[in-house]
């Protein structure tokens, strides 16, 4: 497994260990880095073009997941 991969799965990890993030996400977005710097820090010192690029498509899966599901929201709640 990749550096990348260990790191995604981490934070898939972590993620799932709260059961909401109330009304304001971000407030635990430091939080979350700070749990992640090791794992961070190992894949910047071993850091290799395609551990950048398996990031880079793991963010825009993020993305597309997050236009999918606030359109079924919307959906939802009209």
């Amino acid at each position: 497994m990749s550096k990348a991969s260990k790191l995604i799965k981490r934070l898939d990890k972590v993620l799932k260990s709260h059961a909401s993030f109330g009304d304001n996400p971000d407030d635990f977005i430091e939080q979350i880095m700070s749990e992640l710097d090791g794992d961070f820090t190992e894949l910047i010192r071993k850091s290799k073009p395609e551990h950048w690029a398996e990031i880079y498509v793991e963010r825009d899966r993020a993305r597309i997941k997050q236009v999918i599901l606030n359109h079924m929201m919307s959906k939802g709640s009209g």
